[in-house]
Parts: structure tokens; sequence; C-alpha cells
């Protein structure tokens, strides 16, 4: 068999442990190979990205012996972030594919090449090291409540295209029986062909705001807007209370 595979342009070997984590097709992108995966012929970027998500997928994989045996909290904060970058890039590695449809019961999606190696340089980078695992996975999500200028909206479905500014105000997202809440600070959101893109000034997922410091900081906001002389500072002071009340 060895002989045999020395032969061939590519390989897909398929992993159980990816499998058994539900993660389909379950492709092992450390065993897998294809010829093709060259600079001169898929280009350097799209090359050095897929070296770098190798590395953190290989050094995930060294790690899993010692995570099993002492736990995720006796690593050190650089290797806790290549194994959380590690599970986001498994997930991200994972999108919905046609053939795997009878599997996940999820329609297949198609993402450009160029969105995909935006997506995993994004992961690496560590600019997304604040959203949770889910997030890195096109799930089928049931419904969508967005601030907007106007007033909130719901999002089913096959809802109509539209564009629309965002509100300083909660996004929440509904996976089956759980809600994701984040808090964001106004943008613009598009709507069509059942997919949103969101683009805001800022924004923070729910579980990781202290509560304790969200009401110091909407105490002081407060005390600014009492404070506040001038249209420009009254104006400053509510948009600031505002945000606090949000978060």
């Amino acid at each position: 068999p060895a002989t045999t595979f020395a032969h061939l342009d590519a390989t897909t070997v398929l992993s159980r442990g990816l499998a058994a984590k539900g993660i389909y097709p379950a492709v092992d992108p450390l065993d897998s190979t294809s010829t093709m995966l060259q600079p001169r012929i898929v280009g350097e970027e799209h090359y050095e990205t897929a070296q770098r998500v190798k590395q953190t997928l290989q050094r995930y994989k060294e790690l899993q012996d010692i995570i099993a045996i002492l736990g995720l909290d006796e690593l050190s904060e650089e290797d806790r972030l290549t194994v959380a970058r590690a599970r986001k890039i498994e997930r991200f590695l994972s999108q919905p594919f046609f053939v795997a449809e009878v599997f996940t019961g999820s329609p297949g999606k198609y993402v450009g090449l160029a969105e995909t190696i935006r997506g995993f340089k994004l992961i690496l980078s560590g600019e997304l090291d604040g959203l949770p695992e889910q997030a890195f996975y096109l799930v089928e999500v049931t419904e969508i409540i967005l601030s907007t200028n106007s007033g909130q909206i719901g999002v089913l479905p096959n809802h109509a295209p539209i564009a629309t500014a965002v509100d300083i105000g909660i996004l929440r997202i509904r996976l089956k029986d759980q809600w994701l809440t984040m808090a964001l600070m106004g943008g613009f959101a598009r709507i069509g062909n059942n997919e949103i893109t969101v683009l805001v000034n800022d924004a923070e997922k729910g579980s990781d705001i202290d509560p304790q410091e969200a009401q110091q900081t909407l105490e002081i906001a407060e005390a600014n807007l009492s404070k506040a002389e001038g249209k420009r500072q009254t104006i400053e002071a509510n948009l600031a209370l505002r945000r606090a009340r949000t978060r």
C-alpha cells in the first residue's frame, strides 16, 4: 500500500476521532496529502496559511495526551491558546459539505477560497479568540433578533433581503434550544439568501462580560451624563450610557 500511495497525486484520510466528535466529513488534515499544495501552484498566501494550520493542529495532537492525564489547566497559556485555536480550526475545516448532508441533516454550503484563507488567518492571528467554537461551524440558525435604528427585527429562514443600520443593542442568535447573545455597538447588517452579514464598531459576547465591571461602567456613564455641559458632551455621554446599558 505504501508504494501505491507514493504514486498518488492526493490522499484523503478519514479520522474516527473527528467522526466521534460529530464533525463531517471526518477528513484528517494532517494525514491527508496533495502534491498540488505548493507555492507555485496555489500561491504563497494559500500555502503559508495551510502550513500554519497544519502546525497548529500538529501541536494540538501532541498535547492531547497531556490534556487527557493532567487536564487543560496544566498547560501553559501559549499551549491553551493553541488548543483553543486548533479546535476552532477543526470546526472551520468541517463546514457543511454537500456530501455530508446525509449524516448531518444540514444542507451543504459553499465558501469561496479567498474567504476560507481569510478565515483561517483570522483564527491563527488570535483575532477571533473571543468567539466560541460553535461560531466556526455553519450551523442551522433557527432565529436571529437584531436591534436596528427602527427597532428590533426578528430574522427567520427565507427572510426577505434587506440592508439595515444596526443600533446599539443586543444580538440574539437561536441555535436549536440554545440562545447566544452579543452586545453590539452599532453598525450595518445585510440579510439575503438565508445568510446574514453583520459589520459593527464593536461586539462583545454576553458570557464574556463581567457583571460587576459592567455595573461600574454604567454608574460612571450615568454620572458623566449628569455632569455633561453643552450639546456635544450630552450627546457623547448619552451614547456612552447606551453602550453601558447594553452591556
